[in-house]
């Protein structure tokens, strides 16, 4: 039996898109924390041999579910999203086997999962999820005004300052 042309390329897609998902290790979960204007480093590693052909990617999976590409170390260059432009770097790293992320200045809505992909030579090698959760700052004390009490100020003779206050700052 002869496929058609059309029958010959859905075949060819579902096994290749059945190859990529096989290929991929089972999904390593990893959870990070972090303060709202700190850093916070996500992690994502595989071991490196000389020679390889490496791609990381990482993306982000907001609460509507649709995944958004952060980085694909293949084109650096390509702009990353508005919400995290500026404060996003792929490890300097990655040839010797670190391809974490850092995002630095945290905002509470960096509270996100993110996954990190790392292929070598077109197999999946690492595949990761991160749950990144930041911590809002601390909550202040705010001062609250008091009323004290004062007594009034010994004075020396001849310290003009001290005969001008009448009253000590210093409560009862």
């Amino acid at each position: 039996m002869a496929l058609s042309t059309e029958q010959a390329l859905a075949l060819l897609l579902i096994l290749n898109s059945a190859h990529l998902t096989a290929a991929c290790p089972p999904l390593d979960r990893v959870a990070v924390s972090g303060s709202a204007g700190g850093r916070a480093v996500l992690p994502c590693s595989y071991t490196p041999s000389p020679g390889q052909d490496v791609a990381v990617t990482w993306y982000a999976y907001p609460d509507q579910g649709k995944a958004v590409l952060l980085i694909y170390s293949k084109t650096p260059s390509a702009p990353i999203p508005a919400q995290w432009s500026g404060r996003m770097k792929l490890s300097d790293e990655v040839s010797s086997g670190n391809a974490s992320l850092l995002i630095s200045e945290l905002r509470l809505e960096d509270t996100l999962d993110y996954l990190c992909t790392v292929w070598i030579n077109g197999i999946c090698v690492t595949y990761r999820n991160v749950k990144l959760t930041v911590q809002g700052p601390p909550k202040r004390v705010s001062a609250t005004a008091t009323t004290q009490k004062t007594s009034p100020c010994p004075t020396q003779q001849g310290n003009a300052a001290a005969q001008r206050r009448s009253y000590c700052m210093k409560p009862l």
